[in-house]
């Protein structure tokens, strides 16, 4: 079977820590696997849009009041409304792999929880980590832009593999979905031109899924 991969953002109130958390901005970008694109989806859920609130910077409030404006921009009122239009439009796209850059967190935490499971599962963080991330060049990337963590690993954030692929060490991770499912669409689609294994249906770093890659920093 032809398999159709939608690379997914959202955006939530609350992170990492909590157990459940509300979405309000939800994108998938739909890829053959030759990397074609196919198809765009950006969601805007009410319910949880606070734009009233002290929640968001000034750039954020200017950007979703010009997305919601504009015809492309899917509204919804509640997650269970966004969540069907999310599987009519996996459907009308056929779509086989979803992907997200850490997606324990957009698949374990958020509403898309329901029905991320009944797809085959590419965490970018992680096929990154096992491809790319293990090349001399990367790490040298790493070390020279010291892109390092505090306990010495190298960094694979989704803004720091694509300010490496991009060849733009400028680059800025924009925080809004469909920005952010643009970007690691391009991580995706440098890991499968490396032709490497990478280990599918888990998430980095989680009891259940893969052990958290350290990948050391190496003197060049």
């Amino acid at each position: 079977m032809r398999k159709n991969f939608a690379i997914i953002d959202t955006e939530t109130l609350g992170g990492a820590k909590d157990k459940r958390v509300s979405t309000y901005d939800f994108s998938a970008v739909a890829y053959d696997r030759q990397g074609n694109w196919k198809d765009s989806l950006n969601i805007l859920i009410l319910e949880h849009l606070v734009l009233d609130t002290a929640y968001y910077g000034k750039f954020k409030k200017e950007f979703y009041k010009e997305l919601l404006r504009k015809p492309s921009t899917t509204i919804c009122y509640t997650e269970d409304e966004a969540l069907e239009v999310i599987e009519n439009w996996f459907d009308d796209n056929d779509i086989t792999t979803i992907c997200a850059h850490n997606s324990a967190f957009d698949f374990e935490k958020t509403f898309f929880s329901e029905i991320a499971h009944d797809y085959e599962i590419i965490d970018t963080w992680l096929a990154f980590a096992q491809t790319i991330g293990q090349t001399k060049r990367y790490n040298n990337f790493c070390v020279e832009n010291d892109y390092v963590t505090k306990t010495g690993n190298i960094q694979m954030t989704a803004e720091i593999c694509y300010r490496y692929i991009s060849g733009d060490n400028e680059f800025v991770e924009q925080h809004t979905a469909f920005a952010d499912a643009s970007i690691e669409a391009e991580i995706l689609f440098a890991v499968f031109a490396t032709h490497k294994k990478f280990a599918r249906n888990c998430h980095m770093g989680t009891p259940a899924g893969y052990p958290r890659m350290a990948i050391k920093a190496r003197a060049k």
